[in-house]
């Protein structure tokens, strides 16, 4: 993580450093004329004493993140500033960016807030009261990332709000943090990034049973006897690539092949995300399209089983 090009990769924590509202800019505070030390030491380059390198930051906010979704505090040589004078707010506070992008619930489930909470965990600051600060593209109250973010964030945190917003409670220029948390985003979804995943089974589970319980739903509890859901996807930019096409067809065979078991035919989009994830609870088979519609499948009972359609080839595609 020493190298200038491991901003993507990197997960980082900051204590005592405070958010200038009228700069828009997070301090980082060395003591004046003291000596500086270096940030990072690259072999071939040096010694690396800025946060902000070769127009970008020191940590990516966002998966997929281009120099634009990166982030770095601005150094100051001033005395940290008095407790007397300004906030400083307690419990965690993690830093993420909303990848502002075409809906799909599977990039904001393990993505955009999942992130934030392995961040946590992975630097053991993780406590039942932290607090999510999107840094520059909030969602609009009442459209469906807003609502998602409200589905998930009071599984594992306190509060979910935007920096600005959040900061201007206080009536102090300078908002300071006792400890805020910053980088770890990364895609979950591209082959390329699998090894990313590896070695992150429990905090992948944890994170999954958090939302599970926190929509009402006993984990404990499973499913008794067989029920086969297949999804019909009404709703998506891509409808003729990654809906079920003979989802009747389908339909059909199942019937003739297992007539006493259970077959329930389910369009998400007509269930709230509780009503979606107590109906996966009471779930042993799930039959569905691929893409985002697909990225609830961590949420079915242990021991069930997952048949996922591959994109359709045809002549649009």
């Amino acid at each position: 993580m020493n190298y200038e090009s491991e901003w993507l990769q990197r997960t980082c924590e900051f204590k005592n450093i405070c958010y200038n509202k009228e700069r828009k800019v997070f301090q980082f505070y060395r003591k004046p004329g003291g000596i500086k030390r270096p940030l990072l030491f690259e072999p071939k380059l040096g010694h690396k004493y800025d946060f902000n390198i070769n127009n970008h930051g020191f940590v990516g906010l966002v998966a997929r993140a281009s120099v634009h979704g990166s982030w770095g505090p601005t150094i100051v040589e001033e005395w940290l500033p008095s407790v007397n004078k300004v906030p400083y707010v307690e419990h965690v506070h993690v830093l993420f960016m909303h990848w502002y992008v075409s809906f799909n619930p599977g990039h904001i489930i393990w993505e955009d807030i999942a992130s934030t909470y392995f961040a946590m965990v992975r630097l053991n600051e993780y406590d039942r009261n932290p607090v999510l600060l999107e840094y520059q593209h909030y969602p609009n109250k009442g459209d469906k990332f807003y609502q998602m973010y409200k589905n998930l964030v009071p599984a594992f945190a306190a509060k979910v709000d935007s920096l600005d917003h959040y900061t201007n409670n206080f009536s102090s220029s300078l908002v300071c943090f006792q400890t805020l948390v910053a980088g770890g985003a990364k895609s979950m979804f591209s082959i390329g990034n699998e090894p990313y995943t590896h070695g992150k089974e429990r905090l992948l589970y944890d994170y999954r049973t958090a939302i599970l319980q926190y929509h009402g739903v006993n984990v404990s509890h499973l499913p008794s006897r067989h029920r086969i859901v297949l999804v019909n996807k009404t709703r998506a930019l891509r409808r003729s690539l990654r809906a079920i096409t003979n989802l009747i067809e389908v339909k059909h065979f199942i019937y003739l092949a297992y007539p006493k078991i259970q077959l329930d035919v389910i369009d998400w989009s007509k269930y709230t995300f509780t009503q979606q994830m107590h109906e996966l609870y009471k779930t042993t088979i799930l039959i569905t399209p691929c893409g985002g519609i697909s990225l609830i499948i961590p949420f079915l009972p242990e021991g069930t089983h997952a048949i996922i359609m591959d994109y359709y080839v045809n002549q649009q595609a």
